[in-house]
């Protein structure tokens, strides 16, 4: 069984790393050291993170071919694994007629870890490939190799391994500056109950790229504007039970009262993990057909409901190759 699935394009800024930082390179070297008497590549537990202090687990678990390293490229497969033994399921046919499937708690094991999500990847210097899941999106994967490069000594605190997209018009044409930018909130639902936790630092803190990710909503972007409390609980009680509120957000930058453009690095990295679909931009005028990322479908075998990991980085790998060949990215694969 097969299905198609979108292969995305990144690259890795390195305005802040030092000069001649080589992103697969890096990997390798520190997959091929030991620790605790074992190399790194050979035992998957030692490349285990709980990026979110919550015994989440994030794994580089399936590898390309070690004998393959030495080349111009690596790949990988990534999961994410979250705690708990329980999973819910309707153990009924479909096909039966009843007033209600019914859902049965199944117990896998107190040992078990269900998995949450996967992420496909290749390398290539710093030219990135990835395949996402619905629940491990590339964000996830910057976390995982800063935390990486951080633990073996190679990424100093406060750094960060950041994975640019590569934003293009929709006939495929570069990206002329943007004097505004309109990213759209998650809507907020007349029905659903207030959540008092304050986000607004976090907000602040991280690029609204990963809030967007995450499902911010119009009112805690709100709040980042400066919006009190008492504002947004008016706001909120004008909406309707079956109604819902969405907001549209204007990007500019501004000197002298005039507006100055916004460069396409700045595009690509700031909104580098925003579905475009989601985003807005004016120059001199509207770009024409919308704005994509560089990306492609593949057709990708499956094993049962899972992608199959050799495939997938297969194709990822065809995939750069084929961007190189038609001169969209600057990447060579002679070594």
């Amino acid at each position: 069984m097969s299905k198609k699935y979108t292969i995305q394009y990144r690259h890795l800024k390195t305005e802040d790393l030092w000069e001649g930082f080589d992103l697969k390179s890096m990997i390798v070297d520190i997959l091929r050291r030991k620790r605790e008497g074992v190399v790194v590549g050979e035992n998957a537990k030692l490349r285990i993170l709980d990026l979110d202090q919550d015994q989440s687990f994030v794994i580089l678990n399936k590898l390309s071919n070690p004998d393959s390293w030495d080349g111009p490229v690596f790949a990988g497969q990534v999961i994410h694994l979250q705690e708990g033994s329980d999973v819910q399921a309707v153990m009924q046919s479909l096909e039966d007629d009843t007033a209600e499937f019914v859902l049965h708690n199944l117990n896998i094991g107190d040992k078990a870890r269900v998995l949450k999500g996967a992420l496909y990847f290749a390398v290539i210097g710093n030219h990135v490939g990835m395949i996402e899941g619905q629940q491990v999106r590339g964000r996830t994967l910057e976390r995982y190799l800063t935390s990486l490069l951080q633990n073996a000594g190679e990424l100093d605190q406060g750094k960060a391994i950041i994975l640019n997209s590569r934003f293009l018009t929709g006939d495929g044409k570069e990206l002329s500056e943007s004097s505004e930018l309109t990213v759209s909130a998650v809507p907020n639902r007349g029905n659903e109950p207030h959540d008092p936790t304050e986000r607004a630092s976090r907000i602040v803190e991280r690029e609204a790229a990963q809030e967007r990710e995450e499902g911010s909503t119009v009112f805690d972007v709100l709040r980042t504007l400066g919006w009190g409390v008492e504002a947004i609980k008016s706001l909120r009680a004008e909406v309707p039970n079956d109604g819902w509120i969405e907001g549209f957000f204007r990007v500019v930058i501004k000197a002298k009262h005039k507006k100055k453009p916004i460069s396409r690095a700045t595009i690509n990295e700031a909104l580098r993990n925003i579905d475009p679909a989601d985003i807005g931009m004016r120059g001199d005028g509207s770009e024409k057909g919308g704005i994509v990322k560089l990306s492609t479908q593949r057709t990708i075998a499956s094993i049962g409901s899972l992608l199959d990991p050799a495939d997938a980085m297969e194709q990822i790998v065809n995939a750069l190759k084929e961007w190189a060949v038609n001169g969209k990215i600057d990447c060579n694969f002679g070594g």
